[in-house]
Formats: structure tokens, C-alpha cells, sequence
């Protein structure tokens, strides 16, 4: 079912959406993971998981556009209201897992970087009280969001990938395709997860306004992601060594160093702060997603579920170490299988449904 016009939007912002939902803190700190994976090769896994990601859009957009809905409306289309809603709340939960994830990454790179003594929970309490505020102005201001999250942090990164490039040994990347195919296939699996957010499209399909003229804006917004993904990935490979990159946390963050501006001592202290917009619509898309789904299916308004979600985040965040371990290893695991797997059977089945009740009639 279609969202009223007034709360729906143009096709074309499609393309901040799937920017917004892609960008995150794994863009900071996924050079190291992948390059552990595959060394220096790893930037192939990064081009190799985009056009994964291009067929997963593919697939979703069939999916949505045969239930004319978003994920629960398949669910119960397939399997009934009960059984659909009760495997719809599990991804839902994915949803807001991942925010949490997000979130805890974050915080983490601020203490570390910035306010070493801050307590965890006055930080989430500020970054979700903004995040709430957003959501509960509507999916329109989550857009909006997402515009903003692309405008201005674009310059920012611009700056920091021109520096680094004029002391770069593109020597490193050389030679290429020197490892095994296992290498590159678990470079591709950390790849996907890096890049991943765009199974936000499953609830937020049916408040675009021309599903079908949206497709190509996704896939767009799927190759600048995957551009951008890979500029930043060679740029790290050429100025770090690899035994530089196994020790190095966030390399992108890092890189930071390297600019020098007569006007401006801590360029990282601008780059985070900027980044913030990007983690707080980030987050703000992940937890409407969520919201408006436990909404659908437990019947109740969307503010108190919200709320409730922004409570049990600042209390996960006391969490660290092991449980932030944990948390990322079940989240991958969660996204690999459900979006991956799980998706294009349930496109497979919706499809024979229709076909079935097409013959019939």
C-alpha cells in the first residue's frame, strides 16, 4: 500500500537516500578489515561488492513493485497477517540493531578522538535526542536529512583524499590479483557489509512517489557509493603500508594528519564534527524504518515506539568491547543471510503466488 502523497517524494531524492544509508562509520575503519582479507587486492572486492549490491537493488525493486508495499506487506501477502508480521519484527529489530551499531562505532571514534572523559551516555542521549526530533518530524525531514548528509561532508572529503595523493605510491597496489579466490571472496563479504544500508529501501519504498522512475536514481546512488568506497580504499593503500594498515583502527580518520591548512590546527576535529550529520541521518533513517514497522504491526503509534527504541539504545551503549564485537558479528551475519539469501527467495515465491492467481483467474 502507497503513503499518502503528502508524506511521499520525488524519485530523484532516492539517490541521498541510498547515499545516506550506505555512508556510515564502516567507510572510517573498513581499509583495515578488507585489506586483511585480501591485502592490497582488496579494492577489486570493493568494485566486485557494488555490482553485488546493484543486483540486490534489482531484486528488491521487483519484490516491492509485485506487493505494491514495503516488507510487511510481503510478509503477510505470502504468509499470512499473523506468521508475516511475526517474521516482519525480526527485521525490524535488524533495523535497529544496526542503528545501534552505528551508534556505539561513533561514539567510540569521539572518545577517542575528542572527549576521551565524556561518558557514553550523555553522548548517545545528544546524538539520539537529535535523531528523535528528526524522525518525529516525519519521512519527509529524514530526506532532507539525507540531502544535507550529502551537500556538505562531500567537501570535506574532497580535501582529504587530494593531500594524501601527492605522497602516494600507487607502487603498492602492484601486483594485482596476487591472491587466492577465497582471499577475495571473504574481501567481497566484508565489502558487502561496509557498503550495506540499502535494505532501508524494504519500508521506505512506499513513500516515493514514482517507484518505477526511482529505480535508476538507486542505482545511481549505488555507483557513487561504490566510487566513493573505492577512491577512498586506494587512497589508503597508497599511502599506508600494510603492516601500517594491520595496526592503524580508522584510516580515514587518520589520513586526517595529512592536511594542512594555515587557518585550521585539527582538521579532524572539523571532518568528525561534519560527520555527525551523516551518523544522525543515518541513524534517524535505520530507526524510522524500525518504528514505522512495529508500528504496522503491533498497531501503535509511532512516537512510542521510537521513544522506546531511543531508551534501550542508550542503555546498549553503556555496552563495550566484547559486546561491540558481538554486536557487529551478529549484524553482519543478520544482513548477509536475511537481504542476501532470504530476500531473493521470498522475490521467487512472491513470483510463482502471482503467477499461480494469474492462471487461476
Amino acid at each position: 500500500m502507497q503513503a499518502n502523497i503528502r508524506h511521499q517524494v520525488s524519485p530523484y531524492l532516492v539517490f541521498f537516500l541510498i547515499y545516506n544509508s550506505q555512508v556510515g562509520v564502516g567507510i572510517l575503519s573498513f581499509q583495515r578489515t578488507i585489506a586483511a582479507k585480501a591485502g592490497y587486492d582488496a579494492w577489486i572486492g570493493v568494485l566486485a561488492a557494488g555490482c553485488i549490491v546493484q543486483v540486490f537493488i534489482w531484486v528488491m525493486y521487483k519484490l516491492l513493485g509485485k506487493a505494491n508495499g514495503d516488507i510487511i506487506d510481503v510478509h503477510t501477502n505470502i504468509f499470512g497477517n499473523v506468521l508475516g508480521k511475526f517474521i516482519s519484527f525480526f527485521i525490524m529489530i535488524y533495523y535497529w540493531l544496526a542503528s545501534v551499531s552505528v551508534l556505539i562505532a561513533f561514539i567510540e571514534i569521539i572518545q577517542v578522538w575528542m572527549f576521551p572523559t565524556m561518558p557514553s551516555w550523555i553522548l548517545s542521549t545528544l546524538i539520539l535526542f537529535s535523531v528523535y526530533y528528526c524522525v518525529s518530524g516525519g519521512f519527509r525531514v529524514i530526506v532532507g536529512m539525507s540531502f544535507l548528509s550529502f551537500i556538505f561532508p562531500q567537501i570535506l572529503i574532497i580535501v582529504l583524499f587530494i593531500f594524501p595523493l601527492k605522497i602516494a605510491h600507487f607502487s603498492n597496489l602492484l601486483p594485482i590479483m596476487n591472491h587466492s579466490f577465497m582471499d577475495m571472496a571473504d574481501s567481497i563479504k566484508s565489502s558487502i557489509y561496509s557498503i550495506a544500508g540499502t535494505e532501508a529501501l524494504l519500508m521506505y519504498y512506499p513513500f516515493i512517489r514514482d517507484p518505477k522512475a526511482s529505480k535508476k536514481f538507486a542505482h545511481l546512488g549505488v555507483l557513487f557509493t561504490t566510487f566513493l568506497y573505492t577512491i577512498s580504499t586506494i587512497v589508503s593503500f597508497t599511502f599506508f603500508s600494510e603492516n601500517q594498515l594491520k595496526t592503524t583502527i580508522w584510516p580515514e580518520l587518520s589520513l586526517t594528519k595529512t592536511v594542512t591548512l594555515s587557518f585550521l590546527e585539527r582538521f579532524e576535529y572539523l571532518y568528525i564534527s561534519m560527520y555527525l550529520i551523516i551518523i544522525c541521518a543515518l541513524i534517524a533513517l535505520f530507526l524510522w524504518c524500525s518504528s514505522r514497522g512495529l508500528k504496522k504491526i503491533f498497531n501503535r503509534k509511532q512516537k512510542y515506539t521510537l521513544l522506546l527504541l531511543c531508551l534501550l539504545s542508550v542503555i546498549l551503549c553503556h555496552f563495550n568491547g566484547s559486546f561491540k564485537d558481538m554486536l557487529n558479528k551478529y549484524i553482519i551475519q543478520m544482513n548477509l543471510w536475511i537481504f542476501y539469501c532470504y530476500i531473493p527467495i521470498l522475490l521467487l515465491v512472491l513470483s510463482f503466488i502471482k503467477r499461480g492467481k494469474q492462471n487461476d483467474e
